[in-house]
């Protein structure tokens, strides 16, 4: 089953220690590493990654690492005032990392108020999924996150079908109340959440992945995966309701994109036509076997290994 997905929000530059005092420069963002898992597991899949860059170097350079993973580039917008945003990854012994960022400039925050200039709804509502996240929202200005909650309002009308993972990052936000007014109006556009369970608990006082189920079921929210670390994943469809649990990792390495590697081998294996258990089955795997590397987005040498375990055909 084919089909198009745009993703909406930021890919920064990323670095990581792989010794002392050496660090690699990679590109990583919460949707963007969504998006290459979601392409990587399913190639018949359009992936348009929809964004704001600058026109230097390096953004000369993102925008040839997105191509590189084949996904669209046409909805990658250029500021001629902001560069990338930048992050760097530390990794304790257990594999918990922790970030320090550099993005008040980011291009990204200006996607919004570009695509009012260069682009038309027409180019986005030839899409069967949209693609976002909580990230995607806080980093805009107030002004511009209205608008896309219009946007995503008139793509829904289209029969586009909207997905979201509340991804919570309290820095970005200038208050819990704004966020959680923020998330209560994404998830009420929503046909499938993603949400982790932990930012439920700090921002719904939500005791369990059944909590969760039930105020974005009264929502509207038609299917639910609720994500829990090693404690797997809650998933509720129309059809079915189960659990899946977290697939044993050996030695976690790094923990970073773990939830976005699962959120890309979800929506890969229900755009190949898959059902929620497979769905969520291959997501579980997927996760564990990311967080057995350094980084956002695990090599293609490194992937090979297992997409020659786990295949949609």
């Amino acid at each position: 089953m084919t089909g198009r997905v745009i993703v909406l929000g930021e890919c920064m530059v990323e670095l990581y220690q792989l010794v002392e005092n050496v660090y690699h420069q990679n590109f990583a963002g919460d949707v963007f590493n969504t998006a290459v898992y979601l392409k990587r597991m399913n190639p018949a899949v359009q992936v348009d990654f929809f964004t704001a860059v600058g026109t230097d170097l390096i953004s000369d350079k993102l925008l040839a690492a997105v191509e590189a993973e084949k996904l669209g580039s046409s909805l990658m917008l250029r500021s001629k005032t902001a560069r990338p945003g930048l992050y760097m990854i530390n990794t304790d012994c257990f594999g918990e990392r922790s970030f320090v960022y550099w993005r008040d400039s980011s291009a990204a925050k200006q996607t919004i108020a570009l695509y009012q200039q260069q682009l038309t709804l027409g180019q986005l509502s030839r899409s069967d999924w949209f693609y976002f996240s909580g990230i995607s929202l806080a980093i805009l200005p107030e002004a511009d996150r209205e608008t896309l909650f219009g946007l995503l309002a008139e793509l829904k009308a289209a029969g586009v079908k909207i997905a979201f993972d509340p991804n919570y990052r309290p820095t970005l936000w200038r208050s819990v109340d704004d966020c959680k007014a923020a998330f209560v109006r994404a998830y009420a556009l929503s046909d499938l959440a993603l949400p982790g369970l932990d930012d439920h608990k700090v921002l719904f006082n939500a005791q369990s992945t059944e909590d969760v189920v039930v105020q974005l079921a009264e929502l509207g929210v038609a299917e639910i995966v609720v994500k829990n670390g090693k404690e797997g994943a809650t998933v509720h469809t129309s059809a079915e309701s189960f659990h899946m649990p977290a697939v044993t990792v050996k030695k976690v390495v790094d923990t970073t994109a773990a939830g976005d590697s699962f959120n890309g081998g979800y929506l890969a294996a229900r755009l190949a036509g898959k059902d929620a258990k497979a769905a969520a089955r291959l997501a579980a795997a997927l996760a564990a076997f990311v967080v057995e590397h350094t980084g956002a987005i695990v090599s293609h040498d490194n992937f090979r290994a297992f997409t020659q375990r786990y295949t949609l055909n």
